[in-house]
């Protein structure tokens, strides 16, 4: 699940949760989001010194545990992969293409909700004062600064150009030698974002479903 997957789902499981009032669900989605932004820009793990900050990072990880083992991910993971391969693309780079770039375009059927759309913007403007706290006050300036960037695309998950999508998987592996791809993987990206949006669209409302099922009993008291 990709951050801004992260943040949707968040939204939606707390929204009913007596935890998620209206002044705390936006921490709790920068929190869901807040691993995500952590591997991005390759940052040491924070101490978190709030405690709705904290709930949003342990609901990625329990987000991302069940997600991964859903049939319909699998299923079309596994699909993407050999879609890849058969077009000529090495097999670390399919791979790679075949987990994010189903997760990427996850997020354009979740952008279609404005609920989690807005859930998403009012995340990245928490403030990070006294929420967290890195070894190098570096560090926070850096994620302070792609979180006022991703404020900048408010509207680029609905649907964005396949050409778009495919650069940004390029990016995203760039600094991964072994899973970077030139510019004809992108090109080969961009013909597969457009065939395989739809199986997407698709097998989405199952997954979704499937997902908040299996994460319905997260936080409740046991």
């Amino acid at each position: 699940m990709n951050f801004f997957g992260h943040a949707a789902l968040a939204a939606s499981h707390f929204s009913e949760r007596e935890l998620a009032e209206a002044r705390h669900l936006p921490t709790l989605c920068l929190g869901a989001m807040l691993p995500d932004f952590i591997g991005m820009l390759r940052l040491g793990r924070p101490t978190l010194h709030d405690s709705v900050l904290a709930t949003g990072v342990a609901f990625h990880h329990g987000t991302d545990e069940v997600f991964h083992d859903l049939p319909g991910f699998q299923r079309l993971s596994r699909q993407a992969f050999s879609w890849l391969l058969e077009r000529g693309m090495p097999r670390g780079p399919a791979r790679a293409v075949a987990h994010m770039g189903i997760e990427m375009l996850l997020d354009e059927v979740m952008a279609s909700d404005a609920t989690a759309c807005d859930a998403y913007l009012r995340a990245l403007r928490v403030p990070l004062d006294q929420r967290l706290e890195f070894t190098s006050p570096l560090d926070t300036q850096r994620l302070q600064g792609l979180l006022d960037a991703l404020l900048t695309r408010t509207s680029s998950y609905v649907e964005p150009p396949a050409e778009l999508v495919a650069e940004r998987i390029r990016r995203s592996l760039a600094g991964r030698p072994r899973l970077a791809t030139d510019d004809a993987g992108q090109a080969l990206l961009g013909s597969w974002v457009t065939a395989t949006r739809p199986h997407v669209t698709a097998e989405a409302p199952e997954v979704l479903a499937m997902l908040r099922a299996r994460l319905a009993n997260f936080g409740r008291a046991k």
